[in-house]
């Protein structure tokens, strides 16, 4: 999602991308009176726009490669994992909390390294924010991503493609079989009998799907547990899908070793990132329970995070989250602007890509081509949580 230039004061604006990522997570308001074409951006804005590149020669309106492009400056990024090497301003903002993790529910678990080992870290006034570097070996990155991708999209869950084309079953694997049969092409080889002989399978609309390669490639969100409506930016009841036990268990940790429990996730959305992508500054404030985090863990490439005020008056902090990534908005965070405001160009972490022979093997490929992050972030939705709602999607 983007931020819209054409009203840079717009308290919640975003703007679709050219990979659907129509999410109407806020309200676009157009710039109307001659006095507000005029307004300065917002303080917000003058720091996301310092993370875009120029892409385009402003005398040819060509485009300008990659190589020759000015190199963005990332010097200004508070960064967990080299504490020394920020800032004097940065080095002032960070609290060191990991004395004071809650360990009397620690468990080993096969998802992520011992409570006992994590670092935590704070941000200067903004008590309720956590960060954690990365608690995961490779394997245990891998099988995130793996859910993330291919269990995680599949319905009853819905995700952007399900509002144009309605449930695609199956996405990753078709999706694999055909990147399979790219590179039996590329050798010589021979195509799976199955994609050989296989009628496209029809759309909602009556409508031959695209290749399952080309819908993955516009994959933008997906959403677990209550399913996110997006138009009224509501939960609803009336959509649930169980959510995952395994992830249930995971951010509990999480949760509980900050010292937010009880806590229940119920809702979660799974953005996917490719290099250009942007999430504008928002707010997450469709929850009825507000006391209680969001919990954001990613994958795959590294991004610069803004971590805004109540008003977009303020500038906001921004922060590398790399592979593996924990970060936790409570307290003050939780009330506070927030977005995305780049992808580090070529930034995958090489470790993911190392072993390329099991089987993520795909997965990790899809990933890496175009730098792509993912992120999924959890909620907890109602005051009194009703998790185990039976679904009433069919």
């Amino acid at each position: 999602m983007y931020e819209v230039e054409a009203d840079p004061q717009d308290t919640d604006a975003t703007q679709a991308s050219q990979t659907m990522k129509t999410t109407a997570t806020s309200t676009t308001t157009a710039a109307g009176a001659t006095g507000q074409q005029s307004k300065q951006p917002s303080e917000y804005m003058r720091v996301q726009r310092m993370f875009r590149q120029v892409t385009k020669n402003e005398r040819t309106g060509k485009n300008i490669p990659k190589e020759k492009r000015k190199p963005i400056d990332y010097s200004s990024v508070l960064d967990y994992h080299n504490l020394d090497n920020n800032t004097p301003e940065n080095r002032e903002r960070i609290l060191d909390f990991s004395g004071l993790v809650d360990q009397s529910t620690a468990t080993e678990s096969p998802y992520y390294a011992h409570p006992a080992t994590w670092r935590v870290y704070g941000l200067k006034d903004y008590p309720g924010f956590y960060f954690i570097p990365s608690p995961f070996s490779v394997q245990q990155q891998k099988k995130w991503i793996k859910d993330a991708i291919e269990l995680y999209t599949e319905p009853p869950n819905s995700t952007n493609l399900t509002l144009f084309h309605g449930d695609i079953k199956q996405l990753w694997r078709n999706a694999q079989q055909e990147f399979s049969d790219i590179e039996a092409d590329s050798r010589g080889g021979d195509k799976s009998s199955d994609t050989q002989t296989q009628t496209r399978p029809l759309d909602k609309n009556g409508q031959e799907l695209p290749t399952y390669r080309s819908l993955l490639d516009k994959l933008a969100w997906s959403s677990l547990g209550y399913q996110y409506q997006w138009t009224e930016r509501i939960y609803s009841e009336d959509y649930y899908v169980q959510f995952p036990d395994d992830l249930q268990q995971l951010v509990t940790h999480i949760a509980s070793s900050t010292r937010y429990t009880p806590y229940v996730a119920e809702a979660a959305t799974i953005n996917f990132y490719s290099e250009d992508s942007v999430m504008g500054g928002h707010l997450d404030d469709a929850e009825e329970e507000m006391e209680k985090p969001i919990v954001s863990i990613s994958f795959g490439s590294t991004a610069v995070f803004l971590m805004g005020a109540e008003t977009k008056d303020v500038a906001p902090v921004p922060i590398f989250i790399r592979s593996g990534d924990i970060v936790i908005m409570g307290g003050r965070s939780r009330y506070c602007y927030h977005g995305v405001a780049k992808i580090v160009e070529d930034s995958f972490d090489v470790d993911l890509a190392a072993n390329d022979t099991d089987d993520t093997r795909w997965h990790i490929h899809w990933l890496k081509e175009k730098n792509r992050r993912i992120n999924i972030n959890t909620r907890q939705v109602f005051k009194v949580p009703k998790q185990g709602v039976r679904s009433t999607i069919k």
